[in-house]
């Protein structure tokens, strides 16, 4: 339920409510080798969005993956780009929007420099 909270809350702040409401899972991602993932749609077999996270992280880092999977999210929702981990240019202006500082990469989302 936090992070479901957080999610809504990053939500209003950051995209003004726009964003569809999707579930947000923490788990040991280890095998997958990720920190954080946002699962895109999947229309063949109808499964929903949903963002992942790294259990294993602390909790500043978890709130800068949401955020950074959220981006994902967004351009998914706003610009209908959907190929897998999307790390383009709406992407990035997303990222940089929510106040992601610096040189923005796909490894790029563990630490925020701006508050929140």
């Amino acid at each position: 339920m936090y992070w479901t909270n957080k999610f809504d809350e990053f939500n209003k702040k950051y995209w003004d409510g726009k964003l569809t409401k999707i579930p947000v899972r923490i788990r040991d991602l280890s095998a997958d080798r990720a920190e954080g993932l946002y699962h895109y749609p999947d229309d063949e077999d109808r499964t929903e969005p949903y963002i992942e996270i790294d259990k294993k992280l602390t909790h500043h880092q978890k709130l800068n993956i949401l955020l950074h999977e959220m981006c994902h999210h967004a351009v998914e929702v706003f610009y209908e780009e959907r190929p897998y981990h999307n790390h383009g240019k709406e992407w990035k202006e997303e990222m940089k929007r929510v106040g992601f500082i610096g040189r923005i990469h796909s490894g790029r989302g563990r630490y925020k420099t701006r508050n929140y």
